[in-house]
């Protein structure tokens, strides 16, 4: 029986037109530029690089640099959220109606997730914060990542279901027994950290939706199948 919902956050619980991960990668590239020089476009490449070898481009950094984690994620998320998002009390309606345990997975880190999750007006929805911390750097898409979370709560992976926004973080979810509701952002503009997506629901998903409001009803359904 399905007790546990994972929330992705950037990108899921509120959409890419707001432009915040656009200025946090924007941040990212400048942490680059600033620490070792380097020109715009090397930067802008290293981190599309980095994002596609090792998942984030703090994952890249550490591995390839050795650089400290907590001031990267300090810069990187040294932006005003509320210049980009509001209040969501559609959000807020739909999260109080899942009758479910919910977490916040994310490659962030928590103190960006708090201001995430305070401005939107739905932090007292979630139970728990697991962030890149946690996961001690090793991020989503890693197997590990997911494994950390399952520990932690004490539950199988067929107690869970995943709410995510990029498509390649749902598979080692899958083979953990994790269920899995992919958001879907057709012709949304994407910051480099991020990745394409796609109109069409791929196979490592149980049920795509378009729209976060459609979530509640998505948990549902995907809940009553696997019971």
């Amino acid at each position: 029986m399905v007790q546990y919902v994972f929330f992705d956050l950037d990108e899921t619980l509120y959409p890419p037109s707001s432009g915040l991960m656009n200025a946090v990668s924007d941040r990212m590239r400048l942490y680059l530029q600033q620490e070792y020089a380097m020109p715009p476009e090397r930067a802008h490449a290293l981190q599309t690089r980095y994002w596609r070898e090792y998942g984030t481009t703090l994952r890249g950094l550490m591995l390839e640099y050795g650089i400290n984690p907590q001031r990267f994620l300090e810069f990187a998320h040294d932006v005003d959220v509320a210049q980009y998002l509001e209040p969501a009390p559609q959000l807020r309606a739909q999260l109080q109606q899942i009758p479910l345990t919910k977490v916040i997975v994310t490659n962030a880190d928590v103190p960006h997730a708090q201001r995430v999750l305070a401005r939107l007006g739905v932090a007292d929805q979630f139970q728990a914060i697991f962030d890149v911390v946690f996961f001690e750097y090793e991020c989503k898409p890693a197997r590990g990542a997911y494994e950390r979370v399952l520990r932690a709560l004490a539950a199988r992976g067929d107690e869970c279901i995943l709410v995510e926004d990029t498509p390649r973080n749902l598979d080692a979810a899958r083979e953990l027994g994790i269920r899995t509701i992919l958001l879907l952002h057709p012709q949304a503009p994407r910051a480099p950290d991020a990745a394409p997506t796609s109109a069409e629901c791929p196979a490592a998903a149980n049920l795509c939706i378009d729209d976060i409001a459609q979530v509640n009803a998505a948990i549902a359904t995907v809940a009553a199948a696997s019971n």
